[in-house]
């Protein structure tokens, strides 16, 4: 048994009172389209300790904890079965870092507990779980060990290991195109999004939504008007949109302004997660401008553009109506 499930107390913030059902496995990624999308925070004081170490035994549980109560299951293995739909034993699951910034950066003692989480309860192989980035020196620099061998969770980078698709094109906008990484596109089965919490000096924000500019070939041209329209298109590409199944916030420290660089600004100690990207993104920039109105800062999200053209796209919802925020209390 969970050791937070007797403690847990919900703290649900929805528009109305009455909670949406959680649809059946194969509906659960667009959930929005006949009811409210689900992002569910989970806080717990132990996440990060007083030295700022993070305690990767908490994390887990609160993982576990965390994806029950999104797909409305009673164990972690439900919760497995129900966001991967038709999981054989042999799929390969892609879990999609954020190591750009290695100061704040998605943390190891966060991503490794969250494939242990999966093999664990589903029994898998651990070498079908591919942890990956842009460069392998953005993953060691933010201390994951790369691993290309046959036994144990991998740890690949595109550039370095396996290059990018010259036949997976993504039309950005603007006459732009992209390739995605092989990784995405020829090895995974499942996608899972782990991105951190940070605000952006161009975008205005980076979350799971912009977490793809690691999976491209050149990110660099898709930064004109704020990243609009290129991070909404590129994440409807049918490899992304499609094979992501998961978005899970490693939101333990944040960054509220002078993003995506520099040092974490804020402990935060929470973890959220989703299946509806764009409905995640509202939720991590309103926490990141609650920050900035605590300092009298003007919020990022008059210029997070890209996040209407995604809902236009059918992404997602950035309605708050339609957002359901459920808040878990876990310590």
């Amino acid at each position: 048994m969970n050791v937070f499930c007797s403690r847990r107390q919900f703290l649900k913030t929805a528009a109305v009172a009455t909670a949406v059902s959680i649809l059946p496995f194969s509906e659960m990624r667009m959930a929005y389209a006949a009811g409210k999308s689900r992002v569910v925070v989970a806080s717990h004081a132990g996440l990060v300790g007083a030295d700022e170490t993070i305690q990767p035994h908490i994390v887990r549980a609160a993982i576990d904890d965390m994806l029950m109560e999104l797909t409305g299951t009673t164990s972690a293995r439900d919760a497995w079965l129900a966001l991967l739909p038709n999981l054989q034993t042999s799929d390969v699951i892609g879990i999609k870092v954020n190591c750009i910034n290695s100061r704040q950066a998605s943390h190891p003692e966060v991503v490794y507990p969250l494939a242990e989480s999966l093999t664990s309860s589903l029994g898998m192989n651990p070498n079908n779980i591919i942890i990956w980035d842009r460069t392998g020196r953005e993953l060691k620099q933010a201390k994951y060990t790369l691993n290309r061998e046959q036994q144990g969770v991998r740890c690949l980078a595109t550039a370095d290991d396996v290059g990018y698709d010259k036949n997976a094109i993504v039309e950005v906008g603007n006459g732009k195109q992209v390739h995605l990484s092989r990784i995405l596109s020829e090895m995974c089965r499942y996608l899972i999004n782990v991105p951190v919490l940070k605000d952006h000096g161009i975008a205005g924000l980076t979350l799971s939504l912009k977490n793809h500019y690691g999976s491209i070939d050149h990110p660099g041209s898709c930064h004109g008007n704020g990243c609009d329209p290129y991070v909404a298109n590129l994440n409807a590409a049918a490899l992304i949109r499609e094979k992501t199944k998961l978005l899970l916030c490693d939101a333990l420290f944040g960054i509220y302004q002078g993003g995506p660089g520099g040092r974490p600004q804020w402990i935060n100690r929470q973890l959220f997660a989703s299946t509806d990207p764009v409905a995640f993104d509202s939720v991590g920039m309103a926490m990141i401008d609650a920050q900035r109105a605590a300092r009298k800062l003007a919020p990022v999200a008059p210029r997070v553009k890209y996040l209407a053209t995604a809902a236009q796209l059918g992404l997602g919802t950035n309605d708050p109506a339609q957002i359901e925020r459920i808040d878990m209390m876990l310590g």
